[in-house]
Order: structure tokens, then sequence, then C-alpha cells
């Protein structure tokens, strides 16, 4: 990453980038255009990042609660 500081508009534009990709590898996966059963390293990146975004969602929802709608 690079020293810009941390800002509401960079995570604005992270949570955006990082929504469109986990989208893109969904639709990718499911028009069955690449078999990810072929690429044993796809598992290897893969189970990190899910376990991540399964430890992560719970602090996340609550920092949303913790604001006012």
């Amino acid at each position: 990453m690079n020293d810009e500081t941390w800002n509401a508009q960079r995570v604005r534009q992270e949570v955006y980038d990082s929504r469109t990709k986990l989208f893109v590898v969904a639709k990718v996966l499911e028009t069955g255009s690449v078999n990810m059963r072929d690429q044993q390293e796809w598992a290897l990146v893969v189970r990190p990042l899910l376990k991540d975004i399964l430890t992560y969602v719970d602090k996340i929802q609550n920092s949303l609660e913790d604001t006012p709608s």
C-alpha cells in the first residue's frame, strides 16, 4: 500500500474495489468457464480469504451498529 492517509473516501474506495473483485470472481466461477478444481493453488488463496471475511464481518457489523443511521 502507498503512504496515503486513511480517510472516509479512501475506505469507501477500498470497499468498492474489493466488492467488485469478489463479484467478478463469483461470476467467473458461476459461468464455469474456469474450473478451479484443476487449480490446486486456488484453495491456498481462497480458503484464507474466506476465513478472513468471516472473521472480520462481525467486527465491521459491530462498528456499523455503533454509528447512527
